[in-house]
Formats: structure tokens, sequence, C-alpha cells
């Protein structure tokens, strides 16, 4: 298997261009960071298959359709019977703005654990975990830090996701959760304001220092793209990608897709920094989390990507 992810998926409500209570009309959709990743890497071509909890309901029948429409492996995604599936409302707030407002406490998703895990991780190449899973509750993060050490032991590159969630929890504990997953992970990705907030300062000087004083890789994800990573001692950029903006959310997990494509396809690190800078564009210019999330021939039809493939 290229790659395992775990997490928990929650169905959409999305308004688009207006708030709710200003249409008749909204689509849904499954959305989750890693879902989106799960969805990403698959339909580049990569083996991924995705843990989790749903309700038995129909946002339940419809996450699961959809990733298993996506070529995704959903296997070890369990229906609880007497639980709901997370939901999220998605509203316009201006050109390339949005609200984003969460309905998932005590949601099937949040209850994952460790007997979720696949018993064996033999032959797998990536494990890629978030921060949100860390919060969501004991048995989360549980799951989370048990799968990160499995893949460990099975050989497996292991990539964690700050995604700090406010309404999730508080910055001590999600600056707590990341220092305690962060030296099990040979990568990891923080926003700006993530890095500052486990820094203790918004100084590029502290910030940087933090980066570098990681075990592994740390990649500094821009808003829109662009992205610093540290390597060894060694810093690699590249710049975001000049697109108008029309729906930003979802930029952070395409860029992880197209930074785990380039190197699960052999690439370097500026390869992977050039990849994931192009998908995460070609994210936030459409609407939706994952719809825009590219195949095989979208990168190749995008002028001066770094040729990366299977």
């Amino acid at each position: 298997m290229d790659c395992l992810t775990l997490g928990e998926p929650l169905i959409c409500f999305d308004s688009d261009d207006l708030p709710l209570d200003a249409t008749g009309t909204v689509r849904s959709y499954a959305v989750g960071a890693e879902s989106n990743v799960a969805i990403g890497l698959a339909r580049l071509g990569w083996d991924v298959a995705y843990v989790g909890r749903v309700g038995a309901d129909s946002a339940g029948r419809v996450i699961a359709r959809t990733l298993r429409g996506e070529g995704v492996d959903v296997s070890a995604l369990r229906t609880v019977p007497d639980l709901v599936t997370g939901l999220l409302l998605k509203e316009g707030d201006g050109p390339g703005r949005v609200t984003v407002t969460y309905h998932r406490a005590g949601s099937a998703g949040s209850t994952l654990a460790p007997e979720d895990l696949p018993a064996d991780l033999t032959g797998l190449r990536r494990l890629h975990v978030t921060g949100i899973t860390l919060v969501l509750g004991e048995t989360a993060r549980a799951a989370t830090i048990e799968a990160m050490r499995r893949a460990r032991a099975a050989g497996a590159r292991v990539s964690l996701d700050a995604n700090f969630r406010r309404k999730l929890a508080d910055d001590a504990a999600l600056a707590g959760a990341f220092a305690e997953a962060a030296p099990l992970a040979d990568e990891v990705f923080l926003g700006r304001g993530e890095a500052a907030l486990c820094a203790g300062s918004e100084s590029d000087d502290a910030i940087e220092h933090f980066a570098r004083s990681l075990p592994g890789t740390t990649v500094l994800k821009g808003a829109r793209g662009g992205a610093t990573a540290f390597v060894s001692g060694a810093r690699h950029e590249h710049p975001a990608e000049p697109v108008a903006v029309v729906d930003p959310v979802g930029s952070g997990d395409a860029f992880v897709v197209g930074w785990l494509h380039a190197l699960l396809g052999g690439g370097t690190v500026e390869d992977a920094l050039a990849t994931g800078a192009r998908v995460a564009a070609r994210v936030i210019s459409r609407r939706g989390d994952y719809q825009g999330l590219p195949y095989p021939e979208d990168l190749a039809r995008t002028d001066g990507l770094a040729a990366v493939s299977r």
C-alpha cells in the first residue's frame, strides 16, 4: 500500500457565494483533511486506504460512496449504529472568502480508536495523519499515536500536518498534542500561525528556529501554496502560484497531496515543493474542498510543473 490515512470524515453543506440564510440552494459533499489527501493521492494513481468512522445515516453513506468512487480503500471505514456523522456548514463571505461552522460534537468520527487500525502494516510506504485527529478525543488521539508508532516499526515514512482547529481545543492543547506526535513523524507541515504558536513568538527568527529544531523535515506552508522546507539543515523555498482565489478551503491538504505525490514518485524536495504549490493553486481556483484535485493528465498539462510520475 502506498499511503494509509485516518481521521474524521464529515458531510459539508455548501451555499457557495452566499450566506446560508440568503439562499435556498446548497451543495452537499464529503469533506475532511485526511479524506481530501486520500482522494487526491488516489486520483493520481496511488494505492490509498482510509481508516475512520461514520454514522449509520445518509451522510455516512455519501462519505463511503464518495471515497470508494474515488478509488480509496474503505474496508476500514466503520459504521457506528448509534452515532451520527459530523457535518460542516460552508458559507460565502465575499469574493474568495468563506465562513466554516462545524457540528461535530459526539460524532461517530470522533470515536475513532486504536482497534480500528489494520493489524498488519507490512509493505506500507506512507502514513499521513493530522493534528485534528489528535484533539478529537482520547481514543482518536491514541489511535493516531499508535498508527504512527506501528507505521514507523513497519518501515513506512510518516507525515503529520498540524491542521490546528481552535474550535476543537485551546492553544495549549493543540501545541501539546503536536509536540507529542511530531517526534514520530519524518515530515511535519505547519502554517505560519501554527508554527508561531508552537514557537511562542511571531518573529521570523523564532519560527525558523522552531522549524529547524524538529527532528525530521519541516515544511512551513503559505496561505496559497508557497512553502519553505527545512531538510537536514538546508532551506528550500518555492513561491505560491499566481491564481485568483475562488475558495481557499482545502489549500493546505492540496499542498500535502502534491508533496506526497512527488516523493512517492521518487522526486526531490524541490519537486515536492513545486508540485505542492501547483496542486494547491488548482484547488483554490475552484469551488469545493477536493473537487479541484488533479488527475495525472491535469498535472501533465500544467506548464512549468516538475515532471513527476508514477
